[in-house]
């Protein structure tokens, strides 16, 4: 995951400027540990670049520098308008397959790992995955409801790992998206994190129905004075089951609430993200299928993105590198208008009826999970 300190330009992020280093270093020397986790992330990233150049010469085919998986995709919440509602659960990856993921991911030089669903905390064997693979840097992506002090030492513990308390807002917001007591879940959860020196965050969906209220000065200082060391903001994208078209921003909210995250990247002591602006950049363009970034979900199928499940290829068959060399994700990366947004926040869901023509030239055993949900128009 790259942050970046950006100014406005043509409506738009520009990422030219890098890292927001005052954030982070007045993060880091607070602390000897995190100073500490900020060389060695520094190192594994600068390691991870090198082994990416020299794969990048040997492959036929792209090389994502980050990684998307979700190892389960059950969820003891159910909340709504969630992209991941209504996937399979079923056949999900062993302990052995997710260990040969990462061992791939280390060697073909990717540097970072997101681990989404579903709920990774509600698989017994997502820490230790992690622990096992310190080449890579985890983000990983939970509700907090299985949070307990022993779990936050043992994140505490885990060198390459920064945790994201995912969030919607003030209680009103959390707790009317997934249910009552959400919001105090979460933050306990950061409060336990917290108390156990580990390295975390927080992740909010911001959509037409919460952006006002992320874009308070009150609830960045929140999240700042229990010790968040960074957050990403996602603007929400109308798929899975149950889409809200309602929570769609318009433009004028759109760059209303970027322009308040900018004024906060210059003005908190935490690193922000914001997607998919960060991602798009100057150039609008996506990122995913295997351009910089892709996603594997729990069965192991190949995705372009998380938001569009639509797979033609497997791990299972040929590993990670079936996913560098997928003609199905040569074949949307040879279509640059597919990568392109204009109206939502992912390029991919935007055209999502390109993309499954693409898809029935190629014959898999992964069918198409998601159908294009009815939605508004822009």
């Amino acid at each position: 995951m790259s942050h970046w300190r950006c100014s406005v330009r043509d409506g738009r992020m520009s990422n030219e400027s890098g890292v927001n280093y005052g954030a982070l270093w007045k993060w880091a020397r607070s602390s000897p540990r995190r100073i500490v986790f900020l060389l060695r992330t520094s190192s594994r990233h600068w390691l991870a670049q090198r082994r990416h150049r020299r794969q990048l010469r040997r492959i036929d085919g792209s090389v994502p520098s980050i990684l998307a998986v979700s190892p389960t995709m059950r969820c003891n919440y159910n909340r709504k308008g969630c992209y991941s509602r209504g996937r399979p659960e079923g056949n999900e990856l062993s302990t052995d397959e997710l260990n040969s993921l990462f061992s791939d991911a280390e060697n073909l030089g990717v540097h970072s790992v997101v681990l989404t669903g579903g709920e990774p905390l509600l698989r017994d064997d997502t820490l230790h995955l992690i622990s096992g693979h310190p080449g890579l840097l985890f983000f990983l992506i939970t509700n907090g409801s299985l949070m307990t002090p022993e779990i936050a030492r043992r994140m505490a513990r885990t060198r390459n790992l920064v945790t994201l308390v995912s969030i919607e807002g003030f209680a009103a917001d959390t707790d009317g998206r997934r249910h009552p007591g959400a919001h105090d879940t979460a933050m306990l959860a950061i409060d336990r994190l917290r108390a156990a020196r580990a390295v975390y965050g927080f992740v909010a969906t911001y959509s037409a129905a919460n952006s006002a209220q992320l874009a308070t000065d009150a609830f960045i200082d929140r999240l700042v004075d229990v010790g968040c060391a960074v957050g990403f903001f996602t603007e929400y994208v109308p798929c899975g089951q149950g889409p809200r078209p309602e929570w769609v921003l318009d433009e004028t909210t759109r760059t209303m609430f970027r322009e308040r995250v900018l004024e906060f990247r210059h003005s908190k002591p935490i690193v922000l993200s914001l997607f998919p602006d960060d991602e798009y950049g100057r150039e609008n363009r996506c990122a995913g299928a295997g351009r910089t970034s892709l996603h594997i979900n729990s069965q192991g199928g190949i995705e372009p993105c998380p938001f569009v499940p639509v797979s033609r290829d497997s791990i299972r068959n040929g590993g990670l590198i079936a996913a560098c060399r997928s003609p199905f994700l040569r074949a949307i990366l040879e279509e640059p208008g597919l990568l392109r947004r204009d109206c939502y926040a992912c390029a991919l869901f935007e055209h999502r009826s390109e993309l499954d023509a693409i898809a029935g030239r190629f014959d898999s055993d992964h069918d198409v999970t998601n159908r294009p949900c009815r939605r508004s128009m822009c």
